[in-house]
């Protein structure tokens, strides 16, 4: 399974609010024809060490295969949905891209 991790730095304006109710069902609605298998939003709100997250919120997209996102990432909605951005945050997000490994269970 592939995965996409859009980053949103703390300390930049975010109005989550705007990005549950707008941004992430029109995210949503570009990339499900594509094999989306589900999104989920974590808010970070500490680190181990005490000092500020670097991130305040990361949003994860799951895809069956890099296909899929590759696909979801041309869909001729992806224009909107990046250009949403300025609606709800002051900046670009990091943008990371991976592989779901399964760990090995413990017994």
């Amino acid at each position: 399974m592939t995965v996409l991790k859009v980053c949103y730095k703390h300390g930049v304006r975010f109005d989550e609010k705007y990005y549950l109710s707008k941004h992430v069902p029109l995210a949503e609605s570009a990339m499900s024809r594509h094999g989306l298998k589900g999104v989920e939003m974590a808010k970070i709100t500490a680190t181990p060490d005490g000092s500020k997250p670097s991130y305040q919120v990361i949003f994860t997209a799951y895809f069956e295969s890099p296909a899929a996102l590759q696909n979801a990432m041309q869909d001729p909605r992806m224009g909107e949905v990046l250009g949403d951005i300025a609606n709800y945050y002051d900046g670009m997000p990091d943008v990371l891209i991976g592989e779901v490994v399964a760990l090995p269970t413990r017994a």
